[in-house]
């Protein structure tokens, strides 16, 4: 009998570290372009000659890249302590109405004393035409099927927290003809007060399609 062969999806977070990262800086760098294309004078008393309430608009900027910024450095700082994961799912791609199987591992043990709590999500990507007229240019996310538990690991760089979920054959029912579907795997948990998060994008092939 052949070993069962595996497929080895590494963690999605990174990216996401990388793009709160460009929005921080986009957004800041939009900011004082603007004041300094409109020359606006940061005057925020409402009562003065000079007040133009345009001058929100960059404040809104900055503080969003802010807090694109502060999500970038905690994604670092938690990269830092707990190291990369990678999801080692059984075989290439699963069928709905059949099981996902595999392990979660990381290259740092993650001791999570309330254990590790899994998500799967089938989430439907619906694009749009804006106010414009301009046909896919927007996209709004749905979410199909989801399901989540718990599990306990002792060893989530030896032996990996386990994955297990039984996907319903009519999971992406009411899928809207011609969206696309993409499936995620989340895993967080709680370990020595910090809160650890890895993200996974599974193969899943529709049964009827």
């Amino acid at each position: 009998m052949s070993a069962t062969t595996t497929h080895r999806i590494e963690d999605a977070t990174p990216v996401h570290a990388a793009t709160d990262w460009k929005m921080a800086a986009l957004a800041v760098a939009a900011a004082v372009g603007m004041v300094w294309w409109f020359k606006l004078p940061l005057d925020f008393d409402v009562n003065a000659p000079s007040f133009n309430p345009a001058v929100f608009v960059p404040v809104v900027l900055v503080l969003y890249g802010v807090l694109q910024a502060v999500t970038y450095l905690r994604g670092r700082r938690l990269g830092s302590r707990f190291g990369v994961s990678a999801f080692e799912m059984q075989g290439h791609t699963v069928d709905t109405g059949s099981t996902l199987r595999g392990r979660v591992l990381t290259s740092r043990d993650v001791h999570a004393p309330g254990g590790f709590r899994l998500r799967l999500r089938c989430i439907e990507e619906a694009r749009y035409a804006d106010h414009a007229g301009d046909a896919g240019t927007r996209r709004r996310d749905r979410i199909l099927w989801e399901s989540d538990h718990t599990v306990q690991s002792s060893g989530s760089r030896s032996s990996g927290v386990p994955v297990e979920f039984a996907i319903p054959a009519a999971a992406a029912n009411g899928l809207t003809a011609g969206n696309r579907v993409r499936w995620i795997l989340d895993v967080e948990a709680t370990a020595d007060g910090a809160r650890y998060e890895a993200l996974f994008g599974v193969p899943v092939t529709l049964a009827d399609a």
